[in-house]
């Protein structure tokens, strides 16, 4: 109920006299670990109306570990879980999200469509087509012809039934010991937008799917519609002040499907504001770079100015100044957020996160100087080309940030707590990284327990890991093809352990193994057109090799990564 594209959704479409959207949330449908039967239909909040009632469900996925979750609600609701076992009696299906704008291949066989992109540019056109088209609803074949019909008329729609996937090739042991036949890497999508016809299964479909953004977000406003206290963010206002991100890490999707980074108007910031201030004292402005909006300074004066406590999601060491720290000071926030994501200046430079040592201490030092005492710090493990002298890094970092914590602090005569939050790698889609493996668990273990021993013994520092075995569940699922759904479904009544056992060639090849970074070669997710070109990620790829930072997307129209100026760089 956080996220702010659910509610984007839920209040764009309700905005709309033709259409009554409502909320439906998957209830706990776990006994010791495993789903049950999901006997209790699931239904809609606003009228109780059965899931299995509605004309079309709509999910809305941030996070691909949502994926499992998305089948188990299907199947709670009695609804066929594969597109191809669903006729016209059944609600029309569909997926939008940025985990589904990254791959959605891994849910492709569940799904009658997806809308790919920003809902603010997609909704309005998809329902003007979808009240037009559906008069037939009652005939067999309607929902196929809908379907080419939704397809071919609005941009950012993909309906993977008219499409061949691009499948991995996998190198089985054993050929004999399965009934599942090696996959192939198929005729793929080329670099220009077009798709090769590979087989007759699907005329018509010839293009590669557009994602969809909006250009200008001077008549769009992204905030919370509804306000509620069963939210991880309780009773606070949600602000959306940037879309996407100039600095270009190259393990993020942020600071590459959305470039160039669009910014709201200050003006609409400060209208939501003033909307906030009448429901809640609290607002957190949402972006994946807060300190890169240019009149962020103004922002938060006004929202102190109407008694608002602003929450950040996380702060660049490098870009944080003394106006910032001491609004969030005045603003009550007692725990400040700072991502270095590696220990060496060398792994920092791989990952293209341009922000030194002495900005982070400096960083700290400030933070806690202005009575900010608890520090949480991310950092990641497994990143390509990592040593195990740079995960002794992140030790000898977070010591040094200590020190200056502690000194600092005392002046004070409090000390707060340092939180390290250590994650492992997981390569995304749409990265100049998508190319990369996944670390294997045994050696990322040993690269958890040398920060343990390193700092196990340390007062007022607490350490948070992620579960290994979560972490390449959430690779699969991020890298997968259409064989991923087979193991979704089976991990619905195995669990993921088991899925994963019946199958270890297959997962080995999308997790563990390096992918081919040929322009020859494609992968799952090239079934859609992002702006960024491949040949940009491969260039990123190689500057990381070398250990070089790349410059930050400036905002504005420039040559650099062939978005803005295609003719250019292509």
């Amino acid at each position: 109920m956080s996220s702010l594209g659910f509610q984007a959704v839920y209040q764009l479409a309700n905005q709309d006299d033709r259409i009554a959207c409502e909320r439906v949330f998957l209830p706990d449908t776990r006994q010791k670990g495993r789903p049950n039967s999901g006997a209790n239909k699931i239904a809609g909040l606003e009228t109780g109306l059965l899931l299995d009632q509605f004309d079309m469900i709509l999910f809305s996925i941030s996070f691909e570990n949502d994926f499992l979750n998305l089948a188990r609600m299907l199947r709670a609701a009695g609804i066929p879980l594969r597109s191809s076992h669903r006729n016209h009696i059944h609600p029309l299906v569909a997926a939008g999200g940025v985990a589904c704008f990254l791959n959605p291949e891994p849910i492709a066989p569940f799904m009658d469509l997806f809308l790919l992109g920003e809902a603010e540019c997609l909704l309005t056109p998809f329902f003007d087509l979808f009240q037009k088209v559906t008069g037939a609803a009652t005939k067999k074949n309607a929902k196929v012809e809908l379907l080419e019909i939704i397809e071919s008329k609005v941009k950012g729609t993909y309906v993977p039934a008219r499409h061949d996937p691009i499948l991995y090739t996998v190198h089985r042991t054993d050929e004999s010991s399965t009934k599942i036949q090696p996959h192939r890497i198929q005729k793929a999508p080329q670099e220009n937008g077009s798709l090769s016809h590979i087989n007759g299964s699907n005329q018509g479909a010839s293009n590669r799917i557009p994602v969809q953004y909006v250009s200008d977000l001077s008549d769009t406003r992204t905030t919370t519609a509804v306000m509620t206290s069963n939210t991880a963010f309780k009773d606070t206002f949600l602000i959306e002040i940037l879309k996407g991100c100039p600095n270009g890490c190259r393990f993020c999707t942020a600071g590459f499907i959305y470039r160039p980074p669009r910014v709201y108007p200050t003006d609409t910031i400060l209208s939501a504001l003033d909307e906030a201030a009448k429901k809640t004292d609290r607002v957190g402005l949402v972006s994946s770079a807060i300190l890169d909006h240019p009149d962020i300074n103004n922002i938060c004066r006004y929202g102190r100015q109407k008694g608002l406590t602003l929450s950040f999601s996380s702060l660049r060491a490098d870009k944080l100044d003394d106006e910032v720290i001491s609004g969030l000071a005045k603003s009550n926030v007692k725990t400040a957020t700072i991502a270095p994501e590696a220990g060496s200046s060398r792994m920092r430079k791989i990952i293209n996160k341009k922000m030194s040592r002495d900005q982070i201490l400096h960083a700290a030092r400030a933070l806690v100087d202005k009575g900010i005492l608890n520090i949480r710090l991310y950092f990641m493990i497994g990143l390509p080309f990592e040593t195990r002298q740079d995960v002794q890094a992140i030790v000898d970092l977070t010591l040094d940030i200590k020190s200056v914590f502690l000194e600092t602090s005392r002046k004070k005569k409090k000390i707060g707590t340092i939180t390290l939050s250590i994650n492992p790698f997981i390569p995304k889609p749409a990265t100049p990284f998508q190319w990369c493996a996944m670390m294997e668990i045994p050696e990322l273990k040993k690269r958890v327990d040398i920060i343990r021993q390193g700092l196990k013994k340390e007062p007022n520092v607490v350490l948070h890991f992620e579960s290994l075995r979560q972490a390449r569940t959430h690779a699969l699922l991020s890298l997968g093809d259409r064989k991923a759904a087979d193991l979704i479904e089976q991990a619905l009544d195995q669990g993921w352990n088991r899925a994963m056992k019946s199958d270890p060639e297959y997962c080995h090849q999308v997790i563990y193994a390096p992918k081919n970074t040929q322009n020859t070669a494609h992968l799952p997710w090239d079934v859609l057109y992002h702006p960024i070109s491949s040949d940009f990620l491969r260039k990123e790829l190689h500057r990381a090799q070398a250990e070089k930072h790349s410059v930050s997307c400036p905002m504005k129209p420039c040559t650099e990564c062939g978005i803005c100026m295609p003719s250019v760089v292509r």
